[in-house]
């Protein structure tokens, strides 16, 4: 028998499916969290000689004020009555406990469960697309930017002179800045899944280009096609080397028609057609009735 790949393991899909379910119930419990547990530390200072008057306290009736940080902290995104904070949050931490798998386990057979069939990925792009939804329409008040200054981004004028301080103009509405990076995380996960497939395909190592991928994006792609073309120079076979996959595949499928074709040949000529009459089989003779 041969022997089994790294990471081979006889679980069903419904453990992958349990994992995405703890893992949204783990970040589901870390936002109800009284908001003062997540307040970053503030660094301890020395204290001077300075003297310290202390002013009387004056009791009012107005309410203490906060400042932006402390709101922010104290706002949870479970209680965003729009959804776009939870579908936020959803599309950052969930997804980040599978890239784990085709990192450091991409050949177990949970892996290959989950990422090779299109639907989880599909699913983290349905919660995009009700962030994209969600703030369609709405006016900057609500935090949905203005298409003016959106279509600025386009504008090359507008670009060469201020383009990187219009983009930063657009992050201050939350909206924009909610959609802008569930799609940027969507998008590197179908990457990083897609590499993975490659090397699956091709027979060579991918975790640290799927890794990269995740970190910073493209030059995990650029880090991918580095490693097709190293692994080609100790392998002569034509599928090692860098080649667009379709076109690869295509020219592989054609190949193994044309040899199927030919084996198909070959046996035909090998065996020839039998005749219909069985062997040692003779048809009775009939005479015409009428006679002629």
């Amino acid at each position: 028998s041969t022997p089994a790949r790294l990471w081979e393991c006889p679980l069903e899909p419904s453990v992958a499916i349990v994992g995405m379910v703890a893992a949204l119930g783990a970040l589901c419990f870390a936002l109800s969290l009284p908001r003062t547990l997540l307040a970053p530390v503030q660094p301890l200072r020395r204290a001077t000689a300075a003297p310290v008057t202390l002013a009387p306290v004056q009791r009012t009736g107005a309410a203490p004020t906060m400042d932006a940080t402390t709101i922010q902290l104290a706002t949870s995104a479970l209680e965003d009555p729009t959804g776009i904070a939870q579908a936020f949050a959803f599309v950052t931490f969930v997804p980040q406990n599978f890239w784990l798998l085709i990192v450091f386990a991409p050949n177990w057979k949970v892996t290959r469960q989950v990422f090779e069939p299109l639907w989880p990925l599909c699913i983290v792009a349905l919660f995009h697309l009700f962030i994209v939804v969600a703030s369609a329409g709405k006016p900057p008040e609500a935090g949905t930017a203005p298409i003016e200054l959106f279509n600025n981004l386009f504008n090359p004028v507008v670009v060469g002179e201020r383009g990187i301080d219009v983009y930063l103009e657009l992050g201050t509405y939350k909206n924009f800045a909610a959609e802008e990076w569930t799609h940027e995380l969507v998008w590197d996960l179908f990457v990083g899944r897609w590499i993975w497939l490659e090397g699956r395909r091709r027979d060579i190592f991918t975790s640290h280009s799927v890794l990269l991928t995740n970190l910073i994006g493209p030059p995990g792609l650029l880090l991918h096609v580095l490693t097709v073309q190293l692994y080609a120079l100790f392998r002569p076979e034509p599928g090692a080397r860098w080649a667009d996959p379709e076109a690869l595949r295509t020219e592989m499928e054609v190949r193994r028609a044309l040899a199927s074709d030919a084996a198909a040949e070959a046996e035909a000529a090998a065996d020839p057609p039998q005749s219909s009459q069985l062997p040692g089989l003779k048809l009775p003779e009939f005479k015409n009735p009428f006679g002629s």
